[in-house]
């Protein structure tokens, strides 16, 4: 009997100590907490799988901050449109989004389950799962008008970040004319009758062998219309109409195709889509620092359009990136979040990606992580973008928006060790009438100003 009592005791007291050191673990990715490299066994659940070996089991420099999650609830005024439009929107045979006007069209997120008082939440189960969660991501809140970027800068890499031979700078602007829940209940589109569903212009203002390079692109609203896009190419001093196949090509030279911004911006219908599941991971919501070009100075910080000056090596490299001299993986804050994993199959032949990855957080759908897969199948390139809260934001126009802007859109090429740094930590979510716009975003404004 003794002999059985001090067994117990031993498989007792050998248990507790299993327990302290995981008990230990856990508490280092707390929030205050951060992961390193030696402690990155810590975070492997916490991180997608697929980029698990390349952002931390292979990169010496890893420093996860890790910070107390916040609510990021939408706006109320697209909270109000989800409620007033729910169980209405639909999809027809080819998968194309109908009876849409603006919220979120198919209440999924747990505000939005709620709000609707769980009306016709979409399950888990819906054979159409996959398709229904990328046009509620196609229409997430993005904060009313859209993106606003009076100066961002784009580093190119090679040598895994090693080398920097280029630093490109710029302005990017995309307005949302149609599902503008901010305009309710007088309207929901910024020009009644439109038919765009948002425009973006794209300029470059520096290298030099880059500078008036220009792109003007209307994405439009009628089901399986395709894209309006033309560029004004300097050297051929003439605007140019790029195809709807092109959206997949190197864009200027780089690792990034035009449907890769915002980790998807293709089309939807024509893309397969198939949802993953939920899981916790770590996620750059809300950073905290100050990069470039608000490292500028005040007036670059606060500024709605133009530029004030174009920056300097020295301050473009205020932030560090990596790995790849890219990714958030480098002194970043990160949030314990629901995500959802969304995979993206196309089906045009030719395409260069089998597959893409992406992760979205579940509160905003905001895309926080994407992995591409060549055509054998193999990983190819890891895009990761990092927010910043719309209320913590130096730039006073974006206060009360409710939103998680965009400041960092960051992309390695794990093949060829190509990467590029997008940083326009001056973004904002200011919004323009419908005037300014029409003006902005004008064909014969693109062949002006490329005179």
């Amino acid at each position: 009997m003794r002999s059985r009592a001090r067994r117990s005791a031993a498989l007792v007291l050998a248990s507790l100590l299993c327990v302290v050191p995981a008990a230990s673990s856990r508490a280092e990715l707390a929030p205050g907490g951060v992961v390193t490299h030696a402690s990155r066994e810590q975070a492997r659940a916490l991180l997608p799988e697929d980029l698990f070996p390349f952002v931390a089991e292979a990169f010496p420099e890893l420093e996860m901050r890790v910070v107390e999650s916040a609510d990021y609830t939408p706006h109320a005024k697209y909270v109000e449109a989800t409620v007033k439009y729910a169980c209405q929107p639909a999809l027809d045979e080819k998968g194309n989004l109908l009876h849409y006007t603006a919220g979120q069209p198919f209440p999924y997120s747990e505000w939005a389950k709620e709000a609707t008082r769980h009306a016709c939440d979409l399950s888990p189960d819906d054979p159409q799962l996959g398709l229904k969660l990328a046009w509620n991501v196609n229409y997430r809140w993005q904060g009313g008008s859209g993106l606003n970027l009076p100066h961002w800068g784009f580093s190119n890499m090679r040598n895994s970040g090693k080398e920097t031979w280029r630093v490109a700078e710029g302005e990017y602007r995309r307005t949302y004319f149609s599902a503008r829940a901010d305009l309710l209940p007088a309207a929901h589109e910024l020009e009644p009758g439109t038919d765009v569903e948002w425009a973006e212009f794209f300029d470059v203002k520096t290298p030099f062998d880059l500078r008036g390079t220009m792109f003007l692109l209307y994405r439009y609203v009628t089901s399986g219309k395709e894209d309006d896009t033309w560029a004004y190419i300097p050297a051929l001093r003439r605007v140019r109409r790029i195809a709807a196949t092109q959206k997949s090509d190197s864009l200027l030279g780089t690792e990034f195709a035009l449907e890769d911004f915002y980790g998807f911006s293709g089309y939807v219908w024509e893309q397969t889509w198939e949802a993953r599941g939920e899981r916790t991971l770590l996620v750059p919501l809300a950073s905290v620092r100050s990069c470039f070009p608000s490292n500028l100075g005040d007036d670059e910080r606060t500024r709605v359009s133009g530029m004030s000056r174009l920056g300097t090596t020295e301050e473009w490299k205020t932030c560090r990136f990596g790995p790849y001299g890219a990714l958030a993986f480098a002194g970043e804050s990160f949030e314990r979040r629901t995500v959802v994993e969304l995979d993206d199959v196309p089906r045009r032949p030719g395409h260069p990606y089998s597959r893409k990855k992406l992760w979205y957080d579940k509160e905003t759908l905001a895309p926080v992580y994407a992995m591409m897969f060549d055509r054998s199948g193999k990983p190819y390139k890891i895009l990761n973008h990092v927010f910043r809260w719309s209320e913590s934001a130096a730039s006073p126009t974006s206060q009360g928006a409710r939103v998680p802007i965009l400041s960092y859109t960051l992309l390695a090429n794990v093949q060829n060790g190509i990467s590029h740094v997008g940083q326009f930590d001056n973004s904002n979510a200011h919004g323009f009438g419908v005037a300014e716009s029409r003006s902005y975003y004008d064909f014969t404004r693109l062949k002006n100003l490329g005179r």
